[in-house]
């Protein structure tokens, strides 16, 4: 609780200084200092005062920010936070017993650039500030407000009924932005109250945290005063200046408000009715009130990043909060998300704080997960946990493969240390590891034991061990875990995950004789870890997939052995056993051999029986065995994926497409690769017609609009001629017609895809078609660089020829692309066309005369030398030899030495692909001859049905009308601002 200063009076003693904070020179010792703030002080309570006139588009505020401070030890010094505040006038005042307030005069104040420490400290060094002592501090400053979206900021919109440019001002705190706009102790463990006030234009309105208290008029300027904000940090201090307009909705005595520009104030209604309902979930859900009166909403042209949870007032970017009603399902469906995930945080980051950015996932990391609960709550036909497994999940699996990792808890300081930690680990690897406890102590104990953690720390701080104490005194109180031998190490438990850097690998083997199983543990590094891991089973005998509460917690050892008597399981030799039902865990699930031909008989008689999740998480899980070639018996995983014929749900797809192009990248140049489509095809086509030709009318389904480039991608380059014709016909409607595009959303990855394989297979005349539109195009506008770049995936070695001569031939003058762009496609085509390869060697090998003039040649060179195959390792030696007596007798000098033909980076990259092909291509191959010609009877009755849709002019209507659908779906939904 805050003291109040009532009762309370002063001893004074003035000091009044006019400096820049970069100015001043004390007597303080100089010291290395901690960028953390000292202990000694404690801020009670914020007077805080900006004046703006924003409105005339002046960017100068003014501050006075008075701060009471409480002394908890002896010290020398009042350490605050401050960066970029000018005309510092400090006046400091000690606060006694005894009701009168004199001035302290024998202050001076310093400046740590390094900390942004503003200093308040005596001339000569004794404690001037003794525990139990209060002060009111007084800081008069000037400051500028930025353009970018940091401390108070600034933005301009053109008023369309004026024509007129109306100015806004708006704040972003989070993390250390508060010192930017005024003193502060600008750390979360330092909370306070809030009393704030805003002087600006008349006809400007201010809103904050909280509601308006009252309004003072005075010439062309208003005050505004807003009521004092309960306990919080100063990230969560917010403001906004502005001419906007809202529309309100009061349930349960909240008023909340969607903020616009006036032309746009309609288009919040949505928004809106979203945030009512999700509060009031939010309430039902965890059975704590949102403890203020009001939850703002405003759409701002400008925001860090989608949204900021300022407690009382949520910032947006004005496109993800007012176009919640667009035709884009799945951005109407992310919006609210987006808003949900703000509006969580009122609970997890306002409501109860991080002591410090070190456990920034407990804002971060329930805020995500549970902005997917309470939506599929309120909109269960939206299936938003699906979207959380393919938009979180797979991020945090796939999250380790490419980056640097740390623990979830991981301690950071500096300021750039702090912005880091915001990350996918904080946001999708805390949500997973959330989400796996929510269930494995079941949903309702943990959620009763979060309940009770918000009611305890509300108003204050937490750290992780508070919150893991109050999940198991929750847990000691239920009847079944109170008996589980692990309920009383639940601390040990979470930090074996909230500690760890890396994810575990769950190895299952069963013991067939004796009716054991072993489960192993190791992490998906070679770094030593290991974790308590909640499973619980589904099997042949009992398939039931809804009880995700753990079964039992493997210890955090190497390996741990258990009788099917002891796992109360019972499985005969031919049954399946599935581990973490519905993933819920956050591991991979690796089987032996026998048990995965179990799932896939059990796949191809009756897929359904398993959880759509656990289908896709089967592949999810096999992925890395496959491209590290750590299976012995490759086929059972083709055992597994002949089912995928009979798969209707997207989530499975989106998993088996990354393995199925794995595999054929590493297939390509043997016998098997065509064989390999040929299965590929006959799997792809029940669910490339369901997408893409059978749907009649109405529009593209949320899921098929994220699942159609995998299942294009998929079917295209199995060269299923359907799906060749299709996206030939849409691109060469882009390219010929010109479709407009309008910028309305994210699916760039669908448009490229799109183009992509519609130039794949062109014949001579549409080639060069496209290169005669390329040329008369306007070469610095988006679809001079569309086309550019979609060429690049032709497969004809011709067209491949040609290619290369329009970037880089002799004739190019470097009129196509710049020098270094033209070297860097080189390197690009090599690596993303496979069919590309042998064509870039040949004309390498024809024109290496003209290319090593260029001053990048060499750094690609030796690039692409790392995809040489050991077969053609010869071939490569003869021709680097070559270049290399060129350039020498030339004297050229490319300021980086020619590759050595015995270095070890030589063919580097192709190692993988060489162990796979010896390893499983002759298996592979073997089990696709047993088994694709029985398949091709069955597609022979498949093709049969008349699709005469080469040119587009015999297309069915049906297709018709879903290839409009679908691309003018996918060209309208482009922001193509964030790929260029």
């Amino acid at each position: 609780m805050i003291t109040p200063l009532s009762g309370f009076a002063g001893l004074v003693l003035v000091v009044a200084l006019a400096l820049a904070l970069s100015g001043v020179d004390g007597s303080l010792p100089t010291r290395d200092r901690s960028l953390r703030l000292p202990n000694e002080t404690y801020p009670l309570g914020y007077e805080l005062h900006i004046s703006s006139n924003i409105h005339l588009g002046s960017l100068l505020f003014s501050g006075n920010a008075t701060i009471d401070v409480a002394i908890r030890q002896s010290t020398n010094e009042i350490v605050l936070h401050a960066k970029n505040l000018s005309d510092i006038q400090i006046t400091v005042r000690q606060v006694t017993y005894s009701g009168s307030m004199e001035v302290v005069d024998d202050l001076i104040h310093t400046y740590n650039p390094k900390a942004a420490f503003l200093i308040i400290h005596p001339r000569e060094n004794y404690q001037a500030f003794e525990a139990g002592q209060r002060y009111r501090v007084e800081i008069l400053y000037t400051a500028i407000m930025r353009s970018r979206p940091m401390g108070l900021y600034w933005m301009d919109y053109v008023d369309e009924s004026t024509n007129r440019t109306a100015y806004v001002a708006a704040t972003q705190s989070e993390p250390t932005y508060a010192r930017l706009i005024f003193p502060c102790y600008d750390e979360p463990g330092f909370k306070s109250n809030f009393s704030i006030r805003l002087t600006h234009g008349i006809n400007h309105s201010a809103i904050s945290n909280m509601p308006v208290k009252e309004m003072q008029h005075h010439g062309e300027l208003t005050t505004t005063l807003f009521e004092t904000t309960p306990p919080m940090s100063t990230y969560l201090v917010a403001f906004v200046i502005s001419d906007f307009e809202h529309i309100s909705e009061t349930y349960r005595g909240v008023t909340q408000r969607i903020y616009s520009s006036p032309r746009s104030k309609e288009k919040g209604q949505s928004a809106l009715k979203n945030a009512v309902r999700t509060v009031a979930a939010m309430e039902d859900y965890f059975g704590v009130s949102y403890p203020l009166q009001k939850l703002d909403h405003i759409a701002l042209k400008k925001n860090y990043g989608a949204a900021m949870e300022n407690w009382g007032l949520i910032t947006f970017k004005e496109g993800n909060l007012l176009q919640q009603d667009t035709g884009d399902v799945h951005k109407r469906v992310k919006d609210k998300i987006t808003q949900n995930h703000e509006i969580a945080h009122q609970w997890f980051g306002n409501l109860v704080s991080p002591e410090w950015w070190s456990y920034a996932w407990m804002n971060e990391g329930f805020a995500t997960y549970f902005a997917y609960v309470i939506t599929d709550l309120l909109y269960p036909e939206d299936k938003v946990m699906d979207m959380f497994v393919s938009d979180e999940a797979d991020r945090a699996y796939s999250y380790n493969s490419f980056f640097e990792v740390r623990p979830m808890t991981s301690y950071v300081e500096t300021e750039k240390e702090i912005m880091a930690i915001f990350d996918i680990i904080t946001y999708k690897r805390a949500a997973c590891v959330i989400k796996m406890f929510h269930h494995a102590f079941r949903q309702k104990i943990f959620v009763r034991g979060i309940s009770r953690y918000l009611e305890k720390y509300k108003y204050s701080v937490a750290n992780e061990l508070n919150l893991f104490d109050y999940l198991q005194a929750e847990l000691l109180e239920d009847e079944y875990f109170r008996q589980q031998p692990w309920v009383h190490r639940v601390r040990e438990i979470m930090l074996s995950w909230t500690h760890s850097e890396w994810m575990p690998i769950v190895l299952v083997t069963r013991n067939y004789e004796n009716d054991t199983i072993t489960f192993s543990q190791r992490s998906i590094h070679s770094k030593s870890e290991h974790w308590w891991i909640p499973l619980n089973f589904a099997t042949a005998q009992e398939p039931c997939f809804e009880d995700t509460q753990a079964d039992l917690f493997i210890l955090p050892q190497t390996q741990h052995s258990l009788t099917l008597a002891e796992l109360n399981l019972q499985l005969t030799g031919r049954d399946w056993l599935i581990v973490n039902k519905q993933q819920t865990g956050f591991y991979h699930v690796h089987y032996d051999s026998d048990n995965l031909r179990a799932i896939a008989r059990q796949l191809q008689h009756n897929h359904s029986l398993i959880h759509p999740v656990n289908r896709a998480a089967l592949f999810r899980d096999l992925k890395p065995q496959v491209e590290h070639t750590e299976l012995e018996d490759i086929e059972v995983v083709f055992d597994m994926l002949k089912y995928m014929e009979l798969e209707e749900d997207l989530l499975p797809w989106k998993q088996v497409a990354d393995t199925i192009d794995f595999v054929r990248r590493n297939l390509f140049g043997t016998a098997s690769l065509e064989l390999f489509n040929e299965f590929v095809r006959h799997l792809v086509t029940p669910m490339f017609r369901r997408l893409f030709r059978d749907k009649a009318s109405g529009d593209v389904s949320n899921s098929a609009l994220e699942a159609g480039q995998e299942i294009l991608l998929t079917a295209c380059l199995a060269d299923l001629p359907e799906c060749q014709d299709y996206t030939r016909s849409l691109a060469k409607e882009y390219i010929f017609k010109k479709v407009n595009v309008t910028n309305e959303s994210e699916y760039y990855a669908m448009y490229d895809t799109i183009l992509c394989l519609g130039v794949r297979y062109l014949s001579d005349k549409e080639f060069y078609g496209v290169i005669g539109m390329m040329q008369a195009a306007d070469r610095s506008s988006i679809y001079y660089d569309d086309l550019i770049y979609s060429l690049r995936c032709t497969q004809s070695h011709s067209h491949l020829l040609y290619y290369l001569d329009l970037l880089l031939g002799e004739n190019s003058t470097h009129q196509i692309l710049s020098d270094p762009e033209s070297m860097m496609y080189l390197s690009y085509l090599y690596k993303s066309n496979m069919e590309a390869r042998s064509v870039i060697w040949q004309y390498i090998d024809r024109s290496y005369k003209l290319l090593c003039r260029s001053p990048s040649f060499v750094e690609n060179f030796n690039q692409i030398a790392e995809f040489v195959p050991r077969q053609q390792t010869p071939q490569f030696a003869m021709l680097r030899e070559r270049i290399a007596r060129y350039m020498e007798a030339q004297s050229l000098n490319a300021g980086e030495a020619l590759i050595d033909i015995d270095s070890g980076l030589v063919g580097k990259k192709m190692k993988n692909t060489e162990v796979f092909v010896d390893k499983y291509e002759q298996k592979i191959h073997n089990w696709l001859i047993a088994e694709v010609p029985a398949m091709s009877v069955q597609n022979e009755a498949i093709h049969s049905e008349p699709l005469s849709v080469g040119n587009g002019s015999n297309r069915p209507q049906s297709l018709l009308n879903t290839a409009s659908e679908v691309v003018q779906k996918a060209l309208r939904s482009i922001d193509r601002s964030l790929y260029r």
